[in-house]
């Protein structure tokens, strides 16, 4: 699991850096990693570059850009993953609205209180790994997390899944619509269906061109002006 601090005091960042490898060890989680930011504008242009974290963990405010503001940006570079605000005051509470906050925690940080929205938080990024489908192949059934899942495309009466390893599974011929083969996938918000025959994991895009989608790892693919468009509106609602 990786979480990103971002507040531009170094101390604060030290004291919660501690409490969260406190909170792994009581909860046995081995593999967080924590990355430290003082520059908000630092995080996004990792996030922007491909860095995937689980949870971001935002002061609300910073000289150079807000918290508030970095949220925002987050959101319209296409992250969805979970945001948690820390503040000095409840005034800012609503502003966190904005980008869909999962928290917001008042400063100093009380262990207790930062532990109880974790638990929460880390409940939430498991839930979305742990999401699986069964694609139906020639060789057997095959089970695929959802989250790896780039897009599905219909070609021939057989869905083809592109995953986040640059790999392809093809499912046995389907003799039911598409919408129904894939109605699993559908019922993530994290996925839509674009044209008659894609489904697009939004999540995992970060960058749309005309007629080019790019997923995270630099992985592109081609789709015509008109799906672009409609996965562009749908990219920019999340």
């Amino acid at each position: 699991m990786n979480i990103a601090i971002c507040d531009d005091d170094k101390q604060s960042c030290g004291i919660l850096h501690v409490m969260l490898k406190e909170y792994a060890s009581r909860n046995n989680i081995p593999d967080l990693r924590v990355s430290i930011f003082v520059d908000g504008n630092d995080l996004l242009d990792d996030i922007q570059d491909g860095e995937c974290f689980d949870i971001c963990i935002l002061d609300i405010l910073m000289p150079a850009v807000s918290g508030i503001d970095l949220g925002v940006k987050l959101r319209d570079s296409g992250y969805n993953g979970i945001i948690i605000y820390l503040t000095s005051s409840k005034d800012y509470a609503l502003d966190s609205y904005k980008v869909k906050a999962f928290n917001y925690i008042l400063k100093p940080i009380v262990p207790e209180s930062l532990y109880s929205t974790l638990d929460e938080a880390v409940a939430s990024v498991s839930v979305k790994a742990d999401r699986n489908v069964i694609v139906k192949t020639k060789d057997g059934n095959l089970r695929i997390t959802a989250n790896n899942i780039l897009y599905v495309e219909l070609c021939k009466r057989i869905l083809i899944y592109h995953l986040a390893d640059g790999s392809t599974v093809e499912s046995i011929y389907i003799r039911v619509p598409f919408a129904e083969a894939v109605k699993e996938l559908l019922e993530d918000k994290h996925f839509g269906q674009f044209g008659a025959g894609n489904v697009i994991n939004i999540s995992q895009v970060t960058m749309i061109g005309n007629e080019e989608i790019t997923f995270k790892d630099s992985i592109s693919a081609f789709f015509s002006k008109k799906i672009c468009n409609e996965i562009r509106s749908a990219w920019m609602e999340q």
